[in-house]
């Protein structure tokens, strides 16, 4: 996606964008997926946990040591600088590669004409094992509300494998 808008969609016309809306507009409604709704009172369970270093969950101090000081304990990011993962579609998302690539690789936002220079988060690939990784990422995926199925060392090495190629 950073490509798709520093190559491209921010330079659209307010043409281009009415032509979208119109589209998009055209469309078949859709049943909409179920919104992001943490259960507060086991959300704020764990981020307390996590505070005093009683969780216990594999993960959990990697997600201290890499993770909380931009993401924050609570998950929930810093608005316009590093996004949350607390209801964050890619950290939900069934297929893991996104969010596996994301780790391994790094990555940042798009940068846009007269925007902030975006913050980049570096990739963990070459400090973490495919297992740290999973274990991290499968306790962010169970964070905060998050549901989601666990992602396998073997879903991080099969894709470290693919980079590698």
């Amino acid at each position: 996606m950073v490509q798709v808008v520093e190559d491209s969609t921010q330079y659209m016309t307010d043409g281009d964008l009415a032509a979208i809306a119109r589209y998009l507009k055209d469309l078949p409604a859709q049943k909409p997926a179920s919104a992001y709704a943490p259960r507060s009172s086991v959300a704020r369970m764990s981020v307390q946990a996590l505070r005093t270093g009683a969780m216990e969950r594999p993960g959990a101090g990697i997600f201290l040591s890499f993770c909380a000081k931009c993401h924050g304990v609570e998950g929930m990011g810093k608005p316009n600088k590093y996004p949350r993962l607390a209801g964050n579609p890619t950290v939900l998302a069934p297929e893991v590669t996104s969010l596996v690539r994301l780790v391994v690789e790094g990555g940042r936002a798009p940068h846009t004409e007269g925007g902030p220079q975006p913050e980049k988060m570096p990739a963990f690939g070459p400090k973490l094992t495919s297992e740290e990784i999973a274990h991290v990422l499968t306790f962010v995926r169970s964070m905060w509300g998050n549901e989601a199925a666990p992602v396998t060392s073997r879903d991080v090495a099969s894709l470290r494998e693919s980079i590698h190629k």
